[in-house]
């Protein structure tokens, strides 16, 4: 569980560090709350997967067949609360979409940059 607490720093810092720069050369208050809303989205779906990750390695350790299900499940969950929280900041907060894709970028390089790994 520690590499994924360091990529959930990796995600928030670059996020943070985007939405400053965005909101003073750019744009105000508005398109950082969207950057921010965008990378809150990278960073709940990146702890979706190392759960369900964990979950599938644990049941491989145990000898069952079934570690894979729960890796597909997770990519299942993890696009539909991508959609869903995606919906929630474009029709109800009227977020910027551009802004929030910006967001969900950064929070992504975050997670290439930190490096998934299952076991430490």
């Amino acid at each position: 569980m520690k590499a994924q607490f360091i990529i959930v720093g990796y995600q928030v810092i670059l996020v943070l560090v985007v939405a400053s720069l965005v909101s003073v050369l750019f744009a105000g208050f508005d398109a950082s709350k969207a950057i921010l809303y965008g990378g809150f989205i990278s960073v709940i779906t990146s702890v979706v997967m190392a759960c369900r990750l964990n979950q599938a390695v644990k049941k491989i350790q145990q000898g069952s067949q079934r570690g894979s299900i729960y890796v597909y499940v997770g990519v299942i969950e993890r696009l539909l609360i991508a959609l869903t929280l995606f919906g929630i900041g474009l029709m109800w907060l009227k977020l910027s979409v551009t802004y929030t894709v910006v967001g969900l970028i950064a929070g992504q390089v975050g997670f290439m940059i930190g490096g998934f790994r299952v076991k430490e």
